[in-house]
C-alpha cells in the first residue's frame, strides 16, 4: 500500500493568522526533520495565493518581503530534498492586506466558486505558474477549506493548467457554513478512482484522477476530549503554530459533540491518535493508498511524536509521493533503511 504524507502549507486564516516563523518555517522544519530521518518524501500543498499576497504587499513593506525570502528557500530546500510541491488556493487571499497591524482579511470570497470562471482561471494558472518556479512538475491540487464542488467550475481551469489529480476528497466527510461547504458523503469505497465532472462518481475515461484523503469515523468523546485539552492549555498538545482557525459554525460544532462524524486521517494535534488504527483498517480493507493530511500549523509536540512511532513501525511500507504514487515509483531515490539510532522524542 502506498503511504503518502500530504501537508497543507498555509498560515491561519481570521484575524489571527500567526507568524510565518511559528506557523510555517518552524513547524516545516521539525517535519522535515523526521522525513529525512526516515528518509520518507512529503508532499506540500502550497497556498500559492498567500504567496502573491506577500509579494504583492513586499513591494513596499519589509515585513512580508522577509517573510516571502524565508518561505522561498524553504520551498526550494523542500524540492531539493526530493520532496513534492503541488497546489492548493486559498483565494481569500485576493482579498487581503497588509498593514502595520498584521494582515486584514476579508473572508466574504473564500471558495473559488465565489470567482467568476475568468478569474478562477487566472487564479490557478498563477498558482501553477509560481510553484514552476521551485519544481519541473505540478500535477495535483486539493481545494482550500476541502471546497471543492461544485467541480464543473474548476475542471476547465484545473485542465488548461496541467492539473490530472485531486486529493480533496475524504469520503463521508461533510460540512456546511459560510465557510467550508463541501459534501462527500457520496463518494465511493475506494483509494482511487477516475472522474470527469463530478468527483464523487467514477468515471472509466474520466480525465481526472481522484486520489483522496484518508477518513476515519470518530465518535464525539473525541471531540470533547479535543475541547477539554485546548482548554487546559497542555503543551504537549498546544499547536506549533501561533494563530488561530476559523471557529466552526454552531450546527457543525453541535453535529461532532452529539454524533459520530467522520473525519480526516491527520497528523494534526489529538487526530494523530488514530492514525494507525485508521493505516490498519486501509490495509485489511485492501485499499492501495493511504494519504494522511497534516497542517505545519497545527501540528503538537504530541502530534509529531505520534508520527514519529507510526514511522518508526512502519518505515520499510512504500511512502510515496503523488506524482510516484501514480506513476508506481518512489519519488526520493534513497537508501530506505532503517534510521540508526532510537525515535526521536518532541519536546514542548
Amino acid at each position: 500500500m502506498n503511504i503518502v504524507l500530504s501537508l497543507d502549507y498555509e498560515v491561519y486564516f481570521g484575524r489571527r493568522t500567526g507568524s510565518v516563523e511559528r506557523s510555517l518555517i518552524a513547524p516545516t522544519q521539525a517535519l522535515l526533520a523526521l522525513a529525512a530521518r526516515y528518509r520518507v518524501p512529503l508532499v506540500f500543498f502550497v497556498d500559492v495565493l498567500y504567496l502573491q499576497a506577500l509579494q504583492d504587499a513586499a513591494r513596499a513593506h519589509a515585513g512580508p518581503r522577509k517573510d516571502l525570502a524565508r518561505i522561498q528557500r524553504q520551498l526550494a530546500a523542500c524540492v531539493h530534498g526530493g520532496h513534492e510541491l503541488q497546489l492548493h488556493l486559498h483565494p481569500h487571499w485576493v482579498d487581503a492586506r497588509w498593514s502595520d497591524d498584521g494582515w486584514q482579511m476579508d473572508m466574504r470570497r473564500y471558495r473559488l466558486h465565489d470567482f467568476a470562471r475568468d478569474q478562477i482561471h487566472g487564479l490557478v494558472q498563477t498558482g501553477v505558474d509560481t510553484l514552476r518556479c521551485f519544481t519541473g512538475r505540478v500535477s495535483a491540487f486539493r481545494a482550500g477549506g476541502w471546497c471543492l464542488q461544485p467541480f464543473e467550475a474548476l475542471h476547465d481551469a484545473l485542465l488548461a493548467a496541467g492539473i490530472a489529480i485531486d486529493s480533496t476528497v475524504f469520503a463521508g466527510g461533510y460540512q456546511h457554513g459560510a465557510g467550508h461547504d463541501f459534501d462527500f458523503r457520496r463518494a465511493p469505497p475506494l483509494s482511487r478512482w477516475r472522474f470527469d465532472r463530478d468527483p464523487l462518481v467514477p468515471a472509466a475515461q474520466g480525465r481526472f484522477l481522484e486520489v483522496p484523503i484518508a477518513s476515519h469515523l470518530v465518535g464525539p468523546g473525541f471531540y470533547w476530549r479535543l475541547a477539554l485539552a485546548r482548554r487546559l492549555k497542555q503543551a504537549h498538545h498546544r499547536p506549533l503554530g501561533d494563530g488561530s482557525a476559523m471557529a466552526l459554525g454552531r450546527q457543525d460544532l453541535a453535529r461532532k459533540l452529539l454524533w459520530p462524524s467522520t473525519s480526516v486521517v491527520s497528523i494534526d494535534g489529538l487526530k494523530a491518535d488514530f492514525l494507525e488504527a485508521a493505516y490498519r483498517r486501509y490495509r485489511a480493507l485492501g485499499h492501495a493508498d493511504f494519504v494522511v493530511i497534516g497542517h505545519p500549523k497545527a501540528v503538537t509536540p504530541h502530534s509529531l511524536q505520534r508520527l514519529d512511532d507510526f514511522l518508526a513501525r512502519h518505515v520499510d511500507e512504500n511512502f510515496c509521493g503523488l506524482n510516484a504514487c501514480v506513476d508506481g515509483h518512489s519519488a526520493v531515490q534513497v537508501d530506505r533503511c532503517r534510521p540508526a539510532a532510537g525515535p526521536l522524542r518532541w519536546v514542548a
